[in-house]
């Protein structure tokens, strides 16, 4: 792809010319500084791989006062390329000017004091008013007094934005003045922080976003404005508030990275489900069970849990009661059977996910009207939206007030012979999970246990908003909850999922030497978690707050850290000294190995992160509410000041495991916490937890 830039400042200067200067040089501010101002901005752009126009050889990529006709040299850049893949970046600082007759729009003005031939609009015209003419995509940066006059033509906004080869950053609005070359100072700021990652897009976007960068922009001189008085506001052009420009290539993201997407871990034909709230990731990575040490998806590792797996089976193969409930505490493994049973049943997951639930000793069929859906932090509006997508719905057959229970059932029976299958995973995670449980989901419910053309299952915590849900469940339907498996069955299914993480991976325990310690450590970690009949202490121990199979993973984690302990009665030892809170696992990761004093301070600040999650911007001002007040903590002192950038992105490097990440619609990173419950602690007790920590 050809990048162009042509950048012009225009001083006024009478240098060359006969007699004194002209009424028009006399009354404008010199603008001395306008060509180092461009040639700054050519400098900035040519770090994203611009280069001047390449008809005239050795032609400056900056033009200052005396360098010819900016006019021409503009309708030149815009008229040479030989192809429409062409992207061109003309920047102009200089005096603008309204004409006092004829069409009365923008000029720049000359270093004569005189208005240039061309208005600005020209330029724009010559671009999107021949379209079958080979014009490249441009932006036009214009460092101008009045230059919203070129940012707010109303032929211009009618095109639909696909069409729109030409895009205006303006210093001012039509009527108002711009100060101090500052549209061309935050331009170059901001290029420059993203060249040098002190501002960052998502690796997952090859375009750092238009709209992106003209926000950062707006902020550096809203800076200025602070500083130096005389307040500026940034014009642009106008696009509707549905669009996106996400397919403009204008700056390359610094960051990009092939398959670095949140999709990246699935297979090319899953990649579309990615986008909606079904989340295909989610139930695969639960499925697979192995998340606590970030094994990924290339093998199933769901062990135990063979009763309530067969109950899901018969429940998704079509038997028993319309309404299910899978329930349990934090971390108990409800999103694991659901995720291992869903990627089984979905017709979409099931080629590509075989590995993961070919273990199980019962299986569901494939399933082809199953609709789920990750109800973590989606709200109402959201669920009923993706239910209906995935049932069939068009988007111009979304009632006028949105999806409700009657209108999602009425879409589940369309077929009287297959109703449809709806499941719904992390209830409890929801926003505002009593509306959801209300408005939607006790209706389906009730249509579901009448035998009305739908079939629900549900995963939640069992707490008391989700009571009338439990209780339908008890009554007239389904209900599996995991706080109540039989203790025997848990510590088996325990010790061999931990059996088998040692037993792969690439870890120390894979070794024939080791592998009598392997057994003994999974069976100390069980009864540790379970607890066993006859070992010491253990009956009398109270059950776990958080969900076994979590705890167990978490600690292997730890241990796999650790040197390898080759004696099977210390390896048993070891196992027994599993921590049973999963904050002194927390604590444990915290006083690791290594320079870890930004983590706990970031972690407790993303536990307090909303909606998909907390960018980095945020995150640099939020963590040193967390720290000790006045205390060096690593190469920055806790205090008022922001957390540098590169502190943030060690911190979260260093927690990756506690956190997920997501995609803002301008490109922008979120981060949050994988497990609500993780979160819930840290907001409750987010400065004692990592005593281990330095802090």
């Amino acid at each position: 792809m050809l990048r162009t830039m042509l950048t012009i400042g225009l001083s006024i200067d009478d240098d060359g010319q006969d007699g004194p200067p002209s009424l028009e040089q006399q009354e404008l501010d010199p603008l001395a500084e306008a060509p180092r101002r461009a040639a700054d901005v050519a400098k900035a752009l040519a770090r994203f791989g611009y280069r001047p126009p390449p008809a005239g050889g050795d032609a400056p990529s900056s033009v200052g006062a005396g360098d010819g006709d900016p006019s021409g040299r503009i309708r030149a850049a815009i008229t040479m390329p030989d192809d429409n893949t062409a992207v061109l970046v003309v920047h102009l600082v200089a005096h603008g000017r309204i004409a006092a007759s004829g069409e009365r729009t923008l000029h720049a003005v000359g270093r004569d004091g005189r208005n240039l031939d061309d208005p600005v609009v020209a330029w724009i015209s010559l671009i999107e008013s021949h379209p079958e003419k080979v014009r490249p995509l441009t932006l036009f940066i214009l460092d101008l007094c009045h230059s919203g006059v070129a940012a707010e033509l109303p032929w211009h906004h009618q095109m639909s934005t696909l069409e729109r080869r030409a895009w205006v950053i303006a210093a001012s609005g039509a009527r108002d003045r711009a100060f101090g070359y500052r549209l061309s100072r935050a331009t170059t700021a901001v290029l420059n922080e993203y060249r040098d990652g002190l501002l960052r897009a998502d690796p997952s976007r090859r375009y750092i976003p238009l709209p992106t960068v003209v926000r950062e922009i707006k902020r550096k001189v809203a800076r200025l404005n602070a500083a130096e008085g005389l307040s500026q506001e940034l014009a642009g052009s106008h696009i509707p508030f549905f669009d996106t420009l996400d397919h403009l290539p204008f700056f390359p993201n610094p960051e990009y990275r092939a398959g670095a997407g949140l999709s990246a871990e699935l297979d090319e034909d899953l990649a579309p489900l990615a986008d909606e709230a079904l989340d295909p990731l989610h139930f695969m990575k639960r499925g697979a069970g192995a998340e606590a040490l970030d094994r990924g998806l290339a093998q199933g590792y769901f062990r135990g849990r063979a009763k309530e797996a067969a109950e899901l089976t018969e429940w998704f193969d079509g038997a028993g009661p319309r309404f299910g409930v899978v329930t349990g505490k934090p971390g108990v493994g409800k999103s694991a059977l659901l995720g291992v049973t869903v990627c089984a049943a979905h017709p979409a997951l099931r080629t590509t996910t075989q590995h993961l639930w070919l273990p199980l000793p019962h299986r569901p069929a494939a399933n082809s009207r199953l609709a789920v859906v990750h109800a973590r932090r989606r709200n109402l509006e959201e669920i009923a939206d993706s239910l209906a997508r995935q049932l069939g719905a068009r988007p111009e057959d979304r009632p006028t007030g949105g999806w409700d229970a009657e209108g999602l059932a009425r879409l589940a029976g369309t077929d009287p012979k297959e109703p449809a299958t709806l499941v719904l995973d992390a209830l409890d995670e929801a926003e505002r999970p009593a509306d959801v449980v209300r408005a939607l989901l006790v209706p389906l419910a009730q249509e579901a246990t009448r035998g009305n053309g739908v079939r629900l299952l549900i995963g939640t915590r069992p707490e008391p908003p989700f009571g009338v849900l439990l209780d339908i469940a008890m009554r007239d339907g389904l209900l599996i909850d995991l706080n109540a498996a039989d203790r025997d069955d848990l510590r088996t299914g325990l010790e061999t999922y931990v059996r088998d993480l040692l037993a792969s991976g690439g870890g120390p325990y894979e070794h024939k030497e080791n592998a009598a310690a392997a057994r003994e450590l999974a069976a100390g970690i069980a009864v540790r978690l379970v607890g066993s009949p006859g070992e010491a202490g253990q009956a009398d121990e109270q059950p776990l707050e958080w969900g076994e199979f979590l705890v167990a993973g978490l600690y292997l984690r730890h241990l796999l850290t650790l040197p390898v302990e080759s004696d099977p009665a210390r390896a048993r030892q070891l196992g027994l000294a599993t921590p049973r809170e999963l904050t002194e696992l927390l604590r444990l990761d915290l006083a690791g190995p290594g320079d870890r004093p930004w983590m706990r301070p970031v972690l407790a600040a993303l536990a307090h992160a909303e909606g998909l999650g907390m960018p980095e911007r945020v995150l640099a001002h939020a963590a040193v509410a967390f720290a000790p007040q006045n205390v060096a903590v690593g190469p920055q002192t806790a205090g008022s000041e922001p957390l540098k950038p590169a502190l943030v992105r060690e911190a979260l490097d260093q927690a990756r495991f506690y956190l997920r990440r997501d995609v803002d619609v301008d490109g922008t990173t979120l981060y949050r916490l994988f497990h609500e419950s993780l979160a819930e602690r840290l907001r409750a007790d987010p400065h004692d937890l990592g005593r281990g920590d330095g802090a």
